[in-house]
């Protein structure tokens, strides 16, 4: 039995941000919702996660709270998660904005924002070693960040097993060898 997943994004709703977002960010939100607790999110093209940083920034969000991911591995795809919010801006201080973009689970790779939101670096390292997940310009991509350097290693093909990701199963000789 595996766990029903949440949507992408929640149901569409007003939002006091919505009008300021979509006249930054434009044709770059794809589809956007507001949560029950009243966050707004919005779905965004992977390839232009980078840009969608670099506007936030200018809006006034000064920090990426988050970076995850979750295994959507029905349709062979990560959803992204990003979680930006202001400390500095009076304007911004209430709301969390979750930016949300699918990549491919057979090529998981995506633009790092950690040249962009500094916070966003620990964060893109550890989704590399849960999810295998690589942050393309995240110069600290295939270091070993929280897991030991032994574990998570299939002995039998050398490749590395990431523990997050739906499909993981913990090998017979277990995962520290």
């Amino acid at each position: 039995m595996s766990a029903k997943l949440p949507p992408k994004c929640p149901p569409q709703a007003d939002h006091p941000l919505l009008p300021k977002l979509k006249e930054a960010l434009g044709g770059l939100i794809l589809t956007y919702g507001v949560s029950k607790d009243g966050h707004l999110c919005i779905m965004v093209p992977a390839d232009k996660i980078r840009e969608v940083a670099q506007k936030l920034k200018e809006l006034g969000f000064d920090q990426a709270l988050s970076v995850s991911a979750m295994d959507y591995m029905e349709e062979k795809k990560f959803v992204m998660l990003y979680t930006f919010l202001s400390y500095l801006n009076p304007e911004l201080k209430s709301y969390l904005l979750n930016v949300r973009a699918e990549v491919p689970r057979d090529n998981p790779h995506i633009a790092s924002i950690a040249d962009i939101f500094p916070s966003a670096d620990y964060d893109e390292r550890e989704c590399h070693e849960m999810f295998g997940i690589w942050f393309d310009g995240n110069p600290n991509m295939g270091k070993r960040f929280l897991l030991d350097p032994d574990c998570c290693i299939d002995e039998k093909t050398g490749k590395p097993l990431y523990p997050l990701r739906r499909d993981f199963k913990v090998p017979d000789w277990g995962l520290f060898g």
